[in-house]
């Protein structure tokens, strides 16, 4: 195991985990013990950011700032933590050639981002195509808190970065330049089918929720919610979904186990993330 400082509060924990590595895809998340003594002794989830399958590691990005993450922060290079995983449902993606894959994330919600970037990157360029059909629109508070910049930055991808205070990148949200990428797209090569994959906070993910029925389009959410045990035992992360049986009518998912990742026609947004 490693455990290095990236940024101000913001760590990466790389861990030796051969059978995780092989099997992992993007979207997926490991449930993670930050020490046995613990209490309470509840895992808490952390998206897959980088997987090495050659080198049998995953890494996880995360942010120290609460009990659990700053007790996690103190972990030194060689010692072990207990993890379960992966786990959840990931990102799914069409084989198709053609296809335009624009990737949105917002603050800490980048990470799941990145592993499915680099996923698709690779199987692009094992099939000899060009990679820079896949485009990611990443954003945060401020410069201090964008993430990923290095590891999208290491890709041959199309990378927008915002910032709502203009510290880093372009000043603005993420929403709005996909709304407008998507309009330009619309009438520069209007029969290129493009497809979203977000994660990030539940009022972003609402609006891009918004922006794609509009338009459309095929869209996935990795859903930020607490999974305190991620294997469908707690409830604790019950998500309203339409009733695929019943037109209008919600049912609950569990979000770590039929999720994390979700097509956003299936979730009941009105009763999910309600706008101010």
């Amino acid at each position: 195991m490693a455990n290095a400082r990236v940024a101000e509060g913001e760590y990466e924990l790389v861990l030796r985990a051969p059978p995780v590595a092989q099997t992992a895809r993007p979207g997926q998340f490991l449930e993670i013990l930050a020490g046995e003594d613990a209490t309470p002794p509840l895992r808490r989830p952390f998206s897959l950011y980088r997987v090495d399958r050659a080198a049998g590691t995953c890494a996880l990005l995360y942010r120290a700032r609460g009990a659990f993450t700053t007790r996690l922060a103190q972990k030194q290079a060689g010692e072990t933590v207990s993890l379960l995983g992966p786990l959840g449902k990931p990102f799914a993606w069409p084989s198709d050639p053609q296809t335009r894959h624009i990737l949105i994330g917002g603050g800490i919600g980048v990470p799941p981002l990145t592993f499915l970037a680099s996923e698709l990157c690779r199987e692009r360029a094992a099939r000899g195509l060009d990679p820079r059909n896949v485009i990611a629109i990443i954003g945060a508070r401020t410069a201090e808190l964008l993430v990923g910049l290095a590891e999208f930055g290491r890709l041959d991808i199309v990378l927008h970065a915002l910032t709502d205070d203009g510290t880093q990148g372009a000043r603005g949200l993420v929403t709005d330049l996909l709304d407008d990428l998507l309009a330009r797209q619309a009438l520069e090569e209007p029969l290129v089918p493009t497809r979203l994959y977000a994660c990030g906070p539940m009022p972003m993910l609402q609006a891009i929720a918004g922006i794609a029925l509009a338009r459309d389009l095929p869209c996935q959410v990795s859903v930020e919610t607490a999974m305190p045990c991620g294997i469908g035992v707690c409830g604790e992360c019950a998500v309203p979904v339409y009733d695929s049986a019943h037109k209008g009518k919600t049912v609950t998912a569990l979000a770590c186990v039929d999720g994390p990742v979700f097509e956003v026609r299936s979730l009941a947004w009105e009763r999910l993330a309600p706008l101010p």
